[in-house]
């Protein structure tokens, strides 16, 4: 029973995060090609926030952290893709 919970629980962190690293490229293809020349200061704005936003989403499908609280500490426990890669790899990502 636990096992599909962590099953379930990776598959809706992954669509998640899939669907913002969709919907922010597509908020940069908008802001890059179908910007009026008014706002096109403001478009800037938008691809920084967009793409700061897609790296996110990139890093939070690629590690996949959950923190614990045990007590006064906290635990980190990966599971995304960075596990294939070792516990080094996780910590950066």
């Amino acid at each position: 029973m636990l096992d599909a919970f962590f099953t379930i629980f990776s598959v809706i962190h992954s669509i998640v995060a899939v669907l913002g690293m969709t919907f922010n490229l597509l908020l940069i293809y908008l802001a890059i090609y179908q910007t009026p020349r008014v706002m096109r200061s403001y478009s800037t704005l938008i691809i920084n926030f967009a793409f700061t936003d897609f790296c996110a989403c990139l890093f939070d499908l690629f590690v996949q952290q959950r923190i614990i609280p045990a007590g006064l500490t906290l635990g980190y426990v990966s599971n995304g893709f960075c596990k294939h890669f070792g516990p080094t790899t996780c910590f950066v990502g």
